[in-house]
């Protein structure tokens, strides 16, 4: 998009802000906001930026600072002028206090404030903070604490980046899994991408798993998520969950439980690939299974196995499935 277009945009934008949170409705002007926000994808984030900064408290302070050297009212009953009513901060403040102001006026006043609310309003600057990145080392599960309340719990071995906007709460997911407790926000949503595919909801929780292989998975545990892969969305109900991967996009049924397992130590395979609880083993391990034949990723597994059992954990499997494993100085090896 030319900057043109965004700049214009995102005036339409925050003319729409303070026009939809007036008090009182016209009917032609709802169904002129309707037309305008169902025109063009663009309209409806830029809308959604405006209002979550509309909705701000940062916002009040950058309206007084705008007022204090702004144009002042000549008289009280003058409505060219503009007369800030100092008070109890919200929406209807702001409302009362834009109103006064021809229309070019009041959208260049939410533009001025939303550029003061950016630059020197301490509490969104520490929003607009830069991108922060998080670890979990092998053989340890991380918990975090977003500033909105959102905990994210980490499997050993997961990487993932969090960049936190007023507008928006965006991870990008890099390697391992990964369980999302969200904290719900009615406008801001909460976005994870996974390279091949991208999560979105306002308040939920779900697990994400980037596999070795490239597949990447995602189980709902509470409320609704969003899923887009390749042009296409999906909306996923708490108990269900998707898989996609090279070969496609595959449902997944039967998700149980209140969270995963695996955040309490435990791996559910249900004919699952040798090659996939390898790739979960190594997640919790104190030093990495290795397999002597590839070949042998391909064998289907079903059990409930203790993750953070190494040693017991392969003498379970080559009892069952006919294998054999020997422990190295750096790694174990797991073969016929």
């Amino acid at each position: 998009m030319m900057r043109s277009d965004k700049a214009e945009i995102e005036s339409q934008a925050a003319t729409w802000a303070e026009l939809m949170n007036r008090p009182l409705q016209d009917a032609r002007a709802a169904a002129e906001f309707d037309r305008w926000i169902s025109a063009d994808p663009r309209h409806v984030e830029s809308y959604a930026e405006m209002a979550a900064l509309w909705q701000s408290d940062g916002l009040d302070a950058a309206l007084r600072l705008s007022a204090a050297n702004g144009p002042r009212a000549r008289n009280d009953n003058d409505q060219q002028g503009y007369r800030w009513t100092p008070g109890n901060s919200g929406a209807p403040h702001r409302a009362v206090a834009a109103r006064t102001l021809p229309r070019s006026q009041r959208a260049a006043i939410l533009a001025s404030s939303i550029l003061l609310l950016l630059l020197t309003i301490p509490v969104v600057q520490g929003i607009l903070a830069p991108e922060q990145s998080y670890t979990a080392a092998r053989g340890a599960n991380r918990m975090i604490v977003l500033a909105d309340g959102s905990k994210l719990n980490l499997s050993g071995g997961s990487r993932l980046s969090v960049r936190m906007t007023p507008w928006s709460r965006d991870v990008r997911m890099e390697e391992g899994e990964a369980y999302f407790d969200v904290a719900h926000e009615r406008f801001r949503s909460f976005s994870v991408d996974v390279g091949n595919a991208s999560i979105a909801v306002l308040g939920t929780a779900f697990d994400v798993d980037m596999m070795a292989e490239g597949t990447r998975e995602v189980r709902v545990y509470r409320g609704l998520v969003k899923v887009e892969a390749g042009g296409t969305g999906w909306r996923l109900p708490a108990g269900s969950g998707l898989s996609v991967s090279k070969d496609g996009v595959q449902r997944l049924n039967n998700v149980l439980g209140a969270r995963p397992a695996w955040i309490d130590g435990w791996f559910d395979a249900q004919d699952t690939t040798l090659a996939r609880l390898v790739d979960r083993i190594n997640r919790t391990s104190d030093r990495p299974v290795v397999l002597a034949d590839p070949a042998l990723g391909a064998l289907r597994i079903t059990g409930r196995f203790r993750m953070n059992e190494t040693r017991e954990l392969l003498e379970t499997l080559a009892a069952v499935h006919d294998l054999r494993w020997e422990e190295e100085s750096t790694h174990y090896v797991l073969s016929r």
